[in-house]
């Protein structure tokens, strides 16, 4: 008898126990949950931010600006935007890289910039004769610089995404 009222005190001694651990354990999952929340507003607004016109323009001191564009052996993409359009449908109707022409030759000294990545050279040339096309008879400047593993290795690798990475590689 003397064990079994001992033990009966271990579990009404332990119970007490148990009841802050749980509630500890409940405050705990609700503060997980308030940072998530928080964690994730903040990376909406990191992405709005990041979809702002102009975040990747290179500019220079005559006033203008470049705006990247990665040429691919199978596709361009935008880096601002982070939109492909594959070889052959670059200059469709609708297309995402004839929108993105208008929208930044439309301001004066402003340009497209082509980086060129292995095996990209033909779908650069389709890219800027589409340019050409969608802008017929107006004075543009069209940029390119080849984007070879030199090239990479001397920009920092956490700034490069992980598409072109891939490329490279």
């Amino acid at each position: 008898m003397i064990e079994s009222a001992s033990a009966r005190d271990q579990e009404s001694n332990s119970a007490p126990m148990v009841e802050i651990f749980g509630g500890l354990f409940a405050l705990l999952l609700v503060l997980f949950l308030i940072m998530n929340l928080l964690s994730q507003a903040a990376l909406v607004e990191r992405i709005e931010a990041a979809s702002d016109e102009g975040l990747y323009r290179v500019g220079w001191d005559a006033g203008g600006a470049g705006f990247v564009v990665l040429a691919f052996r199978a596709e361009v993409r935008i880096v601002e935007t982070g939109e492909a359009v594959g070889a052959g449908r670059i200059c469709a109707p609708g297309s995402p890289f004839v929108d993105y022409v208008r929208r930044i030759y439309r301001a004066e000294r402003q340009q497209i910039v082509f980086a060129i990545l292995e095996g990209g050279v033909p779908t650069m040339a389709e890219a800027r004769n589409c340019i050409r096309t969608v802008l017929p008879g107006r004075e543009l400047t069209i940029g390119w610089i080849v984007a070879n593993d030199e090239l990479l290795r001397s920009v920092s690798l956490n700034d490069i995404p992980a598409y072109v990475k891939e490329a490279v590689e």
